[in-house]
Parts: C-alpha cells; sequence; structure tokens
C-alpha cells in the first residue's frame, strides 16, 4: 500500500512539472500558402514567384549545387538530392508570414502559449524540433530568431544529413 501511494504521488508531482507541449508542426503560412518540411522545392517556387535573386554553390556535403532563392523577406535554401533540389530551410524576416499565429513582431511568451516549452534556445533562437528519421541527420524543425523577446525571423528547415 505504501509503494502504492508514493507511485501514486510521483505522478501526480511529475504531471505538475511540465509546461504546455504543443504538437509541433514546421510549418510556415507565406502570403496565404503553407508549406511544410515536407513541400517540394518547386511548389515553394512556384507559390513564390518568379521575382527573386538566384545563387548557387557547389555543394559541401552533397553531390551538384545548393542553391539560394532570395525574394527579400523570404529566402529558399536548398541541396541536391540527385536530379532534384530538397528544401533545405524556408526563412522568412517580414511579410505576410505566420506560424499557427504566430507572426514577424509576436512576444517569446505568445510563442511559449502556441508551442510550449518542448524547445531548445541558443542565443537569440528558440527551436521546436522534431525527432530525426536516421542518427546522422538533422531534423526538421521550426525556429524563432528573438530581438529584445520579439520575433525578428520565422523559419522551417527540413531533415537532412548533418553537415
Amino acid at each position: 500500500m505504501k509503494r502504492m501511494i508514493l507511485i501514486a504521488l510521483a505522478l501526480l508531482l511529475l504531471a505538475g512539472c511540465g509546461g504546455k507541449e504543443a504538437a509541433v508542426s514546421p510549418a510556415l503560412t507565406v502570403d496565404g500558402t503553407t508549406f511544410t518540411h515536407e513541400s517540394a522545392v518547386d511548389e515553394i517556387l512556384t507559390a513564390l514567384g518568379e521575382d527573386f535573386t538566384y545563387y548557387e554553390a557547389i555543394s559541401c556535403v552533397y553531390d551538384g549545387m545548393d542553391k539560394t532563392y532570395d525574394y527579400g523577406d523570404v529566402t529558399v535554401y536548398t541541396y541536391p538530392d540527385g536530379d532534384t533540389d530538397q528544401l533545405m530551410e524556408l526563412y522568412c524576416t517580414g511579410g505576410d508570414v505566420s506560424a499557427q499565429g504566430i507572426t514577424i513582431g509576436s512576444t517569446k511568451d505568445e510563442v511559449v502559449k502556441t508551442f510550449g516549452t518542448g524547445y531548445t534556445e541558443e542565443g537569440s533562437v528558440l527551436s521546436y524540433s522534431l525527432k530525426a528519421t536516421e542518427a546522422q541527420n538533422t531534423p526538421a524543425s521550426l525556429y524563432f530568431e528573438l530581438e529584445d523577446d520579439t520575433v525578428t525571423a520565422i523559419a522551417i528547415t527540413a531533415e537532412h544529413r548533418e553537415e
């Protein structure tokens, strides 16, 4: 009986320790179109249009060219995977962008209220990551850059091999 009481007490204590843990999906809505960490690069580029500045460089990790499409407030980073390009990161610093209602200018408290306490914080970045499907991979994530506890950038990253 004493053991059952201790187990029940431990469970109650554990239940009270955690913050609000929200289900996090690396998704961004840009100009009314929602993209995820699994979105095809062609789909993203078609939705964002043809008014971009293009850069490419030989990939340090993959065979082929890493590519960058800069739309001003939105930047798309890709990496080569055979004959196709895969999304590495969709990075937004302004414009009509949101992640479950969080926008540029939202507060850190609003981010935590929406997405929970299951983030890592490095410097001025709050990052919510999924579990990687393979141990050597960097997981997909949704992250927020902050300045004075105010969101200045929102990005999603796709799962990819570590560099």
